[in-house]
């Protein structure tokens, strides 16, 4: 059996994917920290570990495609799959040849992280959509069927968690948690736990309204990924209609798919 990579580069993290070439399944995921000074050789001997683990071997990946919002990393990525793959990374830009259109004045500046995750909500979901992505920053996506029309970005609830610990002595860093108390929190933890908690389903919740209240006609489906998205989906299950923890792996396998068939 042959397989594909799908690698998700993001600031904080590196989400490796392994899917299968016949049905586009993906089978098994990894999670690692995006260290930018971290060479091709040890990314690609990490990697294939990863791989052996699940008794893949290098010669049964054909294809390589990744999306990266860190630029400096991408010529290492790229270089170790030369040099271990023996092919050709295909990395997601909006140039691309893909089965979303870009309703936006203009559409360099959108993350490829955010066209993977639309791409992917448009195939798998349908229909108008609100897509939003809990990482190192808070994205919100709009499409009206395969039109992208904007969208919002906020701070990440962990950067906004780690800038606080930081610039407020007295305030401990914590982990981001739904307290134990509700709202009215007990103690200095539970009430940082609490503001961010609430304060952030509230952040959600609005900017989910005024997306709606900009056509209230249509019918959104909102579509939540990202690591913290089942967290809160817990807490508030009105909040997001699917949550979706592999949106951006998912989206990858999507566009290679489509690009072999164009």
């Amino acid at each position: 059996m042959k397989y594909g990579l799908a690698v998700d580069i993001g600031n904080t993290n590196t989400v490796f994917g392994l899917y299968s070439e016949s049905d586009g399944e993906i089978l098994k995921s990894w999670r690692t920290v995006t260290h930018r000074d971290r060479t091709s050789d040890e990314l690609g001997i990490f990697l294939k570990g990863f791989l052996q683990s699940g008794g893949i071997v290098v010669e049964d990946v054909a294809h390589f495609i990744y999306s990266s919002v860190v630029p400096s990393f991408n010529p290492i990525v790229e270089k170790m799959v030369r040099d271990y793959y023996h092919t050709e990374p295909l990395r997601v830009h909006y140039e691309l040849p893909l089965p979303i259109r870009f309703v936006y004045p203009r559409p360099y500046e959108i993350g490829p992280d955010r066209i993977v995750n639309a791409i992917a909500a448009n195939r798998i979901y349908g229909g108008d959509l609100i897509v939003i992505d809990l990482g190192t920053a808070t994205t919100f996506c709009l499409l009206h069927d395969r039109d992208y029309m904007g969208g919002s970005i906020a701070p990440g609830l962990k950067l906004s968690m780690e800038a606080l610990s930081r610039r407020a002595a007295m305030l401990p860093p914590i982990e981001f948690a739904c307290p134990p108390g509700g709202v009215l929190g007990d103690s200095t933890m539970h009430s940082i736990q609490s503001g961010f908690f609430f304060g952030w389903i509230g952040l959600l919740r609005e900017i989910i309204t005024q997306f709606r209240k900009r056509e209230p006609q249509k019918s959104y489906k909102v579509i939540a990924t990202g690591g913290l998205a089942s967290l809160i989906h817990e807490e508030s299950p009105d909040l997001f209609d699917e949550v979706d923890g592999l949106l951006t792996l998912k989206g990858l396998q999507i566009i290679h798919e489509h690009l072999r068939s164009v």
